[in-house]
């Protein structure tokens, strides 16, 4: 018809698979494109999960760990807390007559040697004060193991180890003071004290001297229990800041946001 142009319209005929399907290589693109988004987002999330679970292990493993340093911290302060208090209120004096028996042997090759043996009331006293030094030194042993945990158990290590101050007090009833603090016990030395100046061997021993001294420490290091073991962040720092973020929610729906924009980039 005269005087009417002729429009041109879009071929739309590849979208239909006309034109001997000229054009379905680009539907196969755009389709592959939407797999490789699926691919992108779940490899991101796959990542995350992995992110979150190692998050998981790392917080089991802190509070396992935890949780083993407050029961030894607590059973140790609980034992040196019961021997201090037994020694505080322990009478040390003993009767003389008997306390200390010496039995000399000699055996089939000649070579002499000397048993000694002690009282009822003196190896009780001495198994009281053996168990006290043993307490104080478990609790010197395990603040010295954990002292790098934090600054907190490194001062408590200090303060518990400050037997170093009355070295030659202690020494003077058998008991030596090494360089760390911990105790170790001359058996014959402290008997003969406890035999010879019971007095002597309780104001050392006693609430004004080592168990007193003690129990100020036991005091001091309960007040501390909740506190000594560093928090998370504290142990983690950065680190688990970082954690946090990838793992988060708006990190999540972040990562599936951009999947979907490069996948809505490819329409246009």
């Amino acid at each position: 018809m005269s005087g009417i142009s002729s429009v041109s319209y879009p071929d739309y005929g590849w979208l239909f698979g006309t034109q001997n399907n000229k054009k379905t290589d680009s539907i196969t693109q755009l389709w592959e494109g939407y797999k490789n988004y699926q691919s992108n987002a779940q490899s991101s999330i796959s990542g995350l999960s992995e992110i979150s679970n190692n998050l998981k292990s790392v917080w089991t493993s802190y509070n396992e760990a935890k949780y083993a340093f407050n029961t030894e911290f607590k059973e140790n302060m609980s034992a040196l807390k019961d021997s201090a208090k037994e020694v505080q209120k322990y009478s040390f004096s003993v009767a003389k007559q008997g306390a200390i028996t010496k039995t000399e042997t000699t055996d089939e090759n000649g070579i002499v040697s000397i048993k000694t043996t002690y009282s009822k009331d003196l190896q009780q006293a001495l198994d009281v004060v053996s168990e006290f030094v043993s307490n104080y030194n478990s609790s010197i042993k395990f603040f010295t193991d954990n002292a790098s945990i934090s600054k907190r158990v490194d001062n408590l290590r200090n303060s518990f180890s400050d037997t170093t101050y009355r070295a030659a007090s202690y020494e003077s009833i058998g008991l030596q003071v090494s360089s760390n603090g911990m105790l170790e016990i001359n058996e014959e030395m402290l008997a003969n004290a406890i035999v010879d100046n019971p007095d002597k061997v309780s104001s050392i021993l006693g609430s004004d001297g080592l168990a007193g001294k003690a129990l100020d420490h036991v005091s001091f290091a309960e007040s501390q229990i909740e506190s000594a073991f560093p928090t998370f962040r504290e142990m983690f720092g950065n680190q688990f800041d970082v954690a946090s973020f990838y793992t988060s929610k708006g990190y999540r729906d972040t990562i599936n946001y951009v999947n979907l924009g490069n996948f809505v980039n490819m329409l246009y």
